[in-house]
């Protein structure tokens, strides 16, 4: 608590009293000299000797009564000068008259000051009405504004000092509870010492068994890891080759030469549509060990969330349709367009679309978008049964699923819910639902408009000159703050970036496009490493030795990765065909090649997909003229023969991978024209 000021504060702002009176003495003496000396008029030598009485009465009294001789030494000048202009007869030494009220101001306070000038003032008003000539009536004139100008002056110039003071006392004050407060603090952080001391050996000993626990999970991850990424390439295979052939017979059942049954297309139908179930099941299972991993790959761009509903909403259309349920689909015309992964927020809609449909007996679906400040709200609405209240609390836990309708079996694999979650999550976005058992349930996801703006401005620019100190009148809560460290990318394909800022959060990237760039911004900022990159492993350590050299104070870093979706393309091929391959994306691709295209040859080391491949070719054109190869160098030999019109390359062969041939195939120049399309179980773009 800060003690009030002392009560004799106001006296220690003060001058002496004994200052003034040896200055009246001095005075004194000097008007008896002045009257031997330069012939001063006979008045000046009582008068001489008045002022030093005077001061030798106010000294008496201000040993007695210190503010009665302050008083009694105030009143004694004004008579002097009174005095020396009645005596002298000099109306200039009225003007004299602002000597008392500095002296008062400064030896009692303003308000004496004040008080004095008051009297001062009253005493020159009687002496301008008795005034002879026109002579003393100016000099009064110019007294009374000196001496009022003298008070305005002292005024100004006391309250500053006298402010000063309170606080240099209130902070003395205040440094002195510090201090004690500190003492208390010292002896209770000795003894907080000596009990970290001995929780700090438990820690240590938990932390061992924390350690081997750690080590046994982190195995046990990666053999989850491995084991997932195994089985859904087991599982891959041959469901590929299912869903191609069930997609040919379904898309072109007269491929076999004669009408198939209507009912046999039925249960082709039936069998395509599970088997992309499974698919789909895989793929969640996948995406699930992705975000855990935190390796999920977004690939962000603005796009209109009308046409991401609208090719959702027709997945289950059929569905719809066939249970006989209404579907409203609310978007406003001027909904922003929002800067996202349009496949994983499709994938999110489909999903909650999909679980809508599928749990609704009667009734309908309303699917809702609307925008609100920075952010799009998108709901689906169902009438279904609800969700009941202990279910509520799990709905969105991994592999739980809900009770399905009555007479109804349960399908999905309980991951659909919480796989759209992490995916609105990882978009900076929110999910939840409202439900009512027996009302239906809405389920609603939110995404930003727009990512967050990055501070790119140097901390110069907060700094303004005009600006002056405010003390703060509560104590500042503010967080501990702690810097990422940065890194310089001088990536001249622009894909590095985006790929490390999503996976590693704790480390501020700048993203730049050439060495020049880079030099910049690592001169202009504290960098704690220059990452290059280059598509050319071959001019790798060259770039490297030059941006060592120009920026010598900071390591480099050299790395060679070619672009995600833009390798196949650069190593000559015409497009990368996913599997499942259908009939669709075989045809958009041969369109591309611009010109007739006879002779197809199929790279592949499998029976089954090279029935597959010519089945899908034959239903587009039933003349073109198919050749196999089941290895690289079967696929050379026959290109150097035939220059075929269109290769289709699984990446995956027996004596070498498809990247190997390309890099065959575009050094000879005979066949280096020859249109390539790669075929691959698993697309680079989704994961790379």
């Amino acid at each position: 608590m800060v003690e009030p000021l002392p009560a004799d504060y106001e006296s220690e702002l003060r001058i002496s009293p004994r200052l003034v009176i040896v200055a009246l003495v001095a005075l004194g003496v000097a008007l008896c000299i002045g009257v031997q000396l330069v012939a001063l008029p006979e008045p000046a030598l009582t008068l001489g000797l008045i002022v030093a009485a005077l001061a030798g009465a106010a000294w008496v009294v201000s040993d007695r009564q210190a503010w009665a001789g302050r008083w009694f030494l105030a009143l004694s000048l004004i008579a002097i000068i009174v005095l020396a202009y009645a005596w002298l007869e000099v109306p200039s030494l009225l003007v004299f008259l602002v000597v008392p009220t500095a002296v008062v101001a400064a030896m009692i306070g303003i308000p004496a000051a004040t008080a004095a000038t008051v009297i001062q003032t009253v005493l020159l008003v009687i002496l301008w009405r008795q005034a002879p000539t026109d002579v003393t009536r100016a000099s009064a004139d110019v007294a009374l504004v000196a001496i009022w100008a003298v008070l305005g002056v002292m005024v100004a110039a006391y309250q500053p000092v006298r402010q000063l003071a309170g606080w240099s006392w209130e902070h003395y004050q205040r440094a002195g509870v510090l201090l004690a407060e500190s003492r208390a603090d010292r002896a209770k952080l000795k003894q907080a010492l000596d009990d970290l001391a001995l929780a700090y050996r438990q820690l240590a000993m938990m932390n061992d068994r924390v350690s081997a626990a750690r080590a046994i999970a982190e195995e046990a991850q990666k053999a989850k890891s491995a084991f997932v990424a195994q089985v859904s390439h087991e599982f891959r295979t041959p469901l590929n080759m299912i869903i191609g052939l069930t997609d040919l017979l379904v898309e072109s059942p007269g491929v076999y030469g004669r009408k198939l049954p209507a009912a046999l297309l039925e249960d082709l139908e039936i069998v395509h549509r599970n088997c992309e179930h499974l698919a789909s099941m895989i793929n969640d299972v996948l995406d699930l060990s992705q975000v855990e991993a935190d390796r999920l790959a977004l690939h962000k761009e603005r796009y209109d969330l009308r046409e991401v509903i609208d090719k959702a909403v027709t997945v289950v259309r059929p569905l719809i349709d066939k249970k006989g349920l209404t579907l409203q689909i609310s978007v406003p015309d001027d909904l922003p367009q929002v800067y996202c992964d349009r496949t994983r927020i499709r994938q999110v809609i489909l999903n909650l679309v999909s679980n809508a449909a599928r749990y609704t007996e009667q009734g309908g679906l309303v699917v809702r978008a609307t925008a609100d400040g920075q952010y799009v709200t998108i709901s689906v609405a169902d009438t279904g049964p609800g969700i009941a209240q202990e279910e509520a609390t799990r709905i969105f836990e991994p592999f739980f699923q809900g009770t399905p309708p009555q007479g109804r079996t349960q399908g999905g694999s309980g991951l659909g819910l919480n796989v759209s979650k992490q995916f609105v999550e990882l978009h900076g976005g929110q999910m939840w639902f409202e439900s009512e058992p027996g009302h239906g349930s809405v389920f609603s996801f939110k995404l930003p408009i727009s990512p967050p703006i990055e501070l790119v401005t140097r901390p110069s620019s907060w700094l303004v000159q005009e600006w002056m100190w405010h003390e703060r009148t509560s104590q500042a809560a503010l967080p501990v703050g702690r810097a990422k460290p940065r890194v310089v990318i001088c990536d001249e394909t622009g894909e590095l970036f985006p790929l490390l800022e999503r996976y590693a959060n704790e480390i501020e990237f700048a993203d730049t496009r050439s060495l020049a760039q880079a030099k910049i911004e690592a001169r202009g900022y504290a960098t704690q490493a220059l990452l290059l990159n280059v598509t050319d492993a071959n001019d790798l350590l060259p770039l490297v030795r030059q941006a060592t050299a120009e920026v010598s104070d900071t390591p480099v870093i050299g790395c060679s990765m070619p672009p995600r979706a833009e390798r196949a393309l650069a190593a000559g091929a015409l497009a990368f065909l996913p599997k499942p391959l259908t009939r669709r994306a075989v045809s958009d691709t041969i369109q591309k090649i611009g010109r007739p295209v006879r002779r197809v040859l199929i790279v592949e080391d499998e029976d089954d997909a090279r029935r597959l491949f010519a089945r899908i070719l034959h239903t587009l054109d039933n003349t073109l003229e198919l050749a196999f190869a089941a290895t690289s160098q079967e696929a050379l030999d026959d290109m150097r023969t035939h220059h075929p019109d269109l290769v289709l390359l699984d990446i995956v062969l027996s004596d070498s991978d498809g990247w190997q041939m390309l890099a065959t195939k575009r050094a000879e120049e005979a066949i280096r024209d020859v249109p390539v399309v790669i075929v691959s179980g698993q697309d680079p773009r989704e994961r790379p």
